[in-house]
């Protein structure tokens, strides 16, 4: 029952709401609802920010996500690119962003690779450490709902964005690129556009046949001709089919020992890797830095509260050997690791036999994986993502960098990011560079480089912009979507 103090003051209170049947009044509300929308969330003033242990792991995601940005921006233009410093015969091959490390800012697919390593780390996370605490129950119930959530969460963004994509076609946003594709005048070979039907209802049918297609986890290798109207989502079957990988594999050793647990996960990645599944180890890779990272969590509580209990000085951890900061060994043993994981993340795509550096891993990986030139990237790429999480993870010192603001206002936003960037690069991305180039000339290197920079420019603002518009609307109402979904539908 309400007292009727309380129901006094519901009533005092509705008398101080604020008329809205004036049309000015909701033309006034409708504005500031709009402003609000479009005002990016970084100048929006919020509530610190907690400071969660594993903040890191969204800072590594989003600028993994930029960086795939700018692969996709960067290469149509510059195809010289994909090969390594030296690895092209003496022909366009002595550039500053082909050399090792540099080139990892344009290096799509090992970022793509870094967020199949995270994604194992966060959805293995919660589960192991219940798992480790000994609440079975608990375990089961968190599984349940990451796997009844996670088609929801993956799925609803994209569906979100190929209705907008598919409404931009109606509205001839996607007119100029069809033309460009046919007399490309970039160097590469033109990228998947979304192509253009005859009739409203072909350009419908066509599009639900490629989601038809798409959406399929069982798929062995999406490839990106499946979605031509969002091509970098390729990504998402891929994601839904390891993260069902891994939750199963983590029901069937919920019960076991750490170390059997790690072991028997180890030995199916490795599995799946010989059977040239390269995508489900770097999840099940997660999962395994998950465990570890709890451990050495669990190894720094136990020092905390028993501070006078001897240790043996062990890097992992306690990187402090005087508690001021990371000893020098610690800072000498990660930051090798470090470099190690971004030189072989950069190995380039074609020239990897002959680039500065990478001859003699090359012909080392050779004899390991055979001379295919995709397993070869895989290799490299798949070995650099993952040693790269595990440093990171494992040295606080490395983790400072990712837990910036700006990196995890990145990480927030990475997701969305990664959604809209490649149909504003179809709709506008190739005409800014063009529109630039006959302004500045793209005969000599100032003009090409100067006119690309300035369009690259502009195409970062209005798609880090968007993204953040997307993030507020479809994004995070799809978090909450797929809670609301397993409310109704559980029992």
């Amino acid at each position: 029952m309400v007292s009727y103090h309380e129901a006094k003051r519901t009533d005092d209170r509705d008398n101080h709401l604020p008329s809205l049947n004036s049309p000015t009044q909701v033309r006034q509300s409708f504005s500031k609802r709009v402003w609000t929308l479009m005002t990016p969330t970084f100048l929006k003033p919020r509530a610190k920010e907690a400071d969660i242990p594993t903040a890191f792991l969204d800072g590594v995601r989003g600028y993994a996500a930029f960086f795939v940005f700018i692969t996709h921006n960067f290469l149509p233009s510059h195809p010289n690119a994909y090969y390594g410093y030296g690895g092209g015969n003496g022909t366009n091959d002595h550039y500053l962003l082909q050399l090792p490390i540099i080139r990892l800012i344009h290096s799509g697919l090992a970022c793509v690779h870094i967020f199949f390593v995270i994604s194992g780390f966060s959805i293995s996370l919660k589960p192991i450490k219940l798992m480790r605490q000994g609440k079975f129950d608990a375990v089961f119930t968190t599984l349940v709902s990451s796997t009844f959530r996670r088609t929801c969460r993956l799925y609803f963004p994209c569906f979100a964005l190929l209705l907008c994509v598919l409404l931009l076609t109606f509205l001839g946003a996607f007119d100029t690129v069809n033309e460009l594709v046919k007399d490309w005048p970039f160097g590469d070979q033109p990228e998947a556009v979304p192509p253009l039907k005859s009739s409203f209802f072909a350009q419908i049918g066509d599009l639900l046949g490629c989601i038809w297609e798409w959406a399929d986890p069982l798929n062995p290798y999406s490839r990106i001709t499946y979605m031509p109207y969002s091509l970098q989502l390729w990504t998402i079957p891929v994601e839904l089919r390891c993260s069902f990988i891994t939750f199963i594999a983590l029901l069937g050793l919920a019960k076991t020992r750490p170390y059997v647990r790690m072991t028997c996960l180890a030995l199916l990645s490795f599995y799946f890797y010989a059977r040239k599944h390269s995508d489900p180890p770097l999840f099940l890779g997660g999962a395994i830095f998950a465990e570890l990272y709890l451990i050495r969590h669990e190894k720094q509580q136990n020092q905390a509260l028993n501070p006078g209990k001897p240790t043996i000085a062990n890097p992992d951890s306690s990187p402090s050997s005087s508690g001021g900061g990371p000893s020098t060994a610690h800072k000498l043993k990660y930051g090798t690791l470090f470099l190690l994981a971004l030189f072989l993340l950069s190995y380039p795509r074609k020239g990897g036999d002959l680039a500065l550096f990478y001859r003699p891993f090359h012909h080392l990986a050779v004899h390991l994986v055979g001379s295919n030139r995709k397993v070869l990237l895989d290799f490299f790429t798949c070995s650099g993502s993952l040693l790269l999480v595990y440093t990171i993870s494992a040295s606080p010192w490395l983790q400072q960098p990712f837990s910036t603001p700006l990196a995890r206002y990145l990480g927030r936003t990475s997701f969305a990011l990664y959604c809209v960037h490649q149909p504003l690069v179809n709709w506008f991305g190739y005409s800014n560079v063009l529109a630039m180039w006959r302004v500045t000339g793209r005969e000599g290197w100032w003009g090409y480089e100067g006119g690309f920079a300035v369009a690259f420019v502009w195409q970062v603002v209005v798609s880090v912009w968007l993204a953040d518009i997307f993030f507020q609307t479809v994004d995070m109402p799809s978090v909450r979507f797929a809670r609301w979904v397993e409310g109704v539908c559980g029992v």
